[in-house]
């Protein structure tokens, strides 16, 4: 699983000086109390000595003053208030799998094959022999068929094997996963292409490497490893069908444009997430 980060902030100088130019145009094209108290130190002072401004129409203009002020405190308190609990909202989703969507806000997105399945967890290690562990997930073909996957962990004389199986039907045959003396998998187990073809309807659209079962590097403390239950699972799968994807968040990312959710090598607007899994 990718490392956690930390909650950080990704505005970079140059979009935080034109940020700024921005408002400062905005700040001096706009009317706002300085604006209101300049035009009212001009009509007093410029008044007619012999005609001064009617006292009841200088006191509706402070009442209006004060009431426009009063309102633009209470929208930037507001907005901060939404910040602060957009940001508290994004910072419980790290480490958890989210769905979103590709397409949020116009935005335009082709599907994606299913290349790598990451799956973490543990397999007991005294397990008796013939002892079965299974984990589902759904994979995407390049034209974004979502294909559900089977994967059924075996306990054998000397070990465990996965085998792959969609719709009741094996992909091959049971491949071996390696345990170093730690307990730790010391390899990936790789689906080929031409196995995967044996999916009926999806023939020769698969991703020419076929679907790698990642297991975890050695520095992820959640790779998959040997203990006393069994806690396996698939975590994560990098495919999608065009339209909404997965993946497990490990970072919030604050920008400009609001709270940006890390999800493997991506930053994901906070308000595109659409399913957060426990």
């Amino acid at each position: 699983m990718t490392t956690v980060y930390p909650i950080s902030s990704t505005q970079s100088a140059a979009k935080t000086a034109s940020t700024g130019t921005t408002d400062n145009a905005t700040s001096s094209n706009s009317l706002n109390e300085n604006t209101f108290l300049t035009l009212l130190v001009a009509q007093l002072k410029y008044q007619d000595p012999m005609n001064p401004a009617d006292s009841t129409q200088f006191l509706t203009q402070t009442a209006q003053f004060t009431e426009v002020e009063t309102l633009q405190k209470m929208a930037t308190q507001q907005a901060a208030q939404q910040s602060a609990s957009e940001l508290l909202a994004a910072s419980t989703m790290i480490g958890r799998p989210v769905s979103y969507s590709l397409t949020a806000g116009g935005a335009t997105a082709s599907p994606t094959p299913t290349s790598v399945i990451s799956v973490r967890g543990t397999l007991p290690k005294d397990a008796a022999v013939g002892t079965t562990e299974t984990s589902t997930t759904n994979v995407f073909t390049k034209a974004g068929t979502k294909i559900p996957l089977e994967l059924d962990f075996t306990k054998t004389a000397t070990g465990w094997t996965v085998q792959a199986l969609s719709n009741g039907a094996k992909l091959g045959s049971p491949t071996a996963v390696s345990f170093n003396s730690a307990g730790n998998t010391v390899n990936d187990v790789v689906i080929p292409a031409s196995t995967l073809d044996g999916v009926i309807g999806t023939a020769g659209d698969w991703p020419a490497t076929g679907i790698t079962l990642g297991f975890g590097p050695v520095n992820d403390p959640t790779r998959l490893q040997l203990g006393t239950n069994s806690t396996v699972a698939v975590v994560e799968q990098d495919g999608n069908d065009g339209q909404t994807a997965t993946g497990v968040v490990t970072g919030v990312h604050l920008t400009a444009d609001g709270p940006q959710l890390v999800i493997g090598n991506q930053q994901i607007p906070y308000t595109s997430v659409t399913d957060v899994q426990s």
